[in-house]
């Protein structure tokens, strides 16, 4: 198969020729459902779809790294924090990029948890059911054991907490998948969509990412407007993940996150450690 990313773990879960069928039916939803249909509208939504699993793609990258800070400084109390949204980051991601989900006004990116758990390893279970049935399983506990500190704060600590599963290869995992995706779109749009539709006519879908409102409270993103009127303009159609991170937007990214100083504050560290679960430019 010719893809472009190279792929870790995904492609492990299942044998060639089942990958082929995999990827043929995805691909013929992207064909059905979207590509034969591409208008400017469609093109304005997938633009901001991929760029909000990219952030997510991020964001689970981020939480990694504050993960071991958290083990290293022995502020364990925020573990099951980092871990459980780590992965539900990443299982955003994959909802984002899923041909049966439909914008609808932003709550795409707003939907519950437990809908965003079912709809994302319900999706990699297409690659090996028993490994997407297993993941589920692991998630829905990381999400019980945060929900557990959370707001029960056992007297044990974390005793009882589980750690028996490799997060960096689940992580891995599920960013792939989305990547899977993004990548099979491209490929059918390059096939089908017509290049004229190829703009974004509608700041809708910028703005309701950029522009959050939370019981009542406005937070204004000014470097996600920014970085969505910079694909506005240089890259006006959904490209594969890994394109759509741009060097700057990466960087950016995690120096917003990082402490600037070496007294032992949180650093994200150098680009070249920001690649633990997926190819981060």
């Amino acid at each position: 198969m010719d893809l472009e990313y190279s792929y870790r773990e995904l492609l492990n879960l299942c044998n060639p020729s089942k990958l082929g069928n995999v990827a043929k039916s995805i691909s013929n939803l992207y064909e059905n459902n979207l590509a034969k249909k591409w208008t400017p509208e469609l093109n304005s939504e997938w633009v901001c779809r991929h760029y909000f699993a990219t952030k997510m793609i991020l964001n689970a990258t981020i939480l990694l790294k504050a993960l071991d800070f958290s083990t290293e400084k022995n502020m364990r109390l925020a573990n099951p924090y980092f871990e459980y949204y780590a992965v539900l980051s990443l299982a955003r991601a994959i909802v984002c990029t899923l041909p049966t989900e439909y914008w609808d006004n932003g709550e795409i990116i707003t939907i519950s948890h437990c809908k965003t758990i079912k709809l994302a390893f319900s999706w990699l279970g297409r690659f090996n059911s028993n490994t997407a049935k297993n993941l589920e399983e692991i998630t829905l506990k990381l999400k019980a054991q945060r929900e557990l500190i959370a707001y029960r704060i056992p007297s044990s600590g974390d005793l009882n907490l589980s750690d028996d599963h490799n997060l960096e290869e689940i992580l891995t995992i599920l960013a792939e998948a989305a990547q899977f995706n993004s990548e099979l779109l491209y490929k059918v749009l390059e096939k089908y969509a017509d290049k004229k539709n190829y703009i974004i006519c509608d700041d809708s879908h910028a703005r309701e990412i950029a522009d959050i409102e939370l019981d009542g409270f406005n937070f204004f993103d000014s470097e996600d407007a920014y970085r969505l009127a910079y694909l506005k303009r240089k890259m006006p159609s959904p490209h594969p993940l890994h394109f759509t991170m741009t060097q700057g937007m990466t960087e950016d990214f995690f120096s917003a996150w990082d402490s600037g100083s070496d007294d032992g504050q949180f650093s994200v560290g150098s680009p070249s450690s920001w690649q633990i679960i997926f190819d981060i430019p």
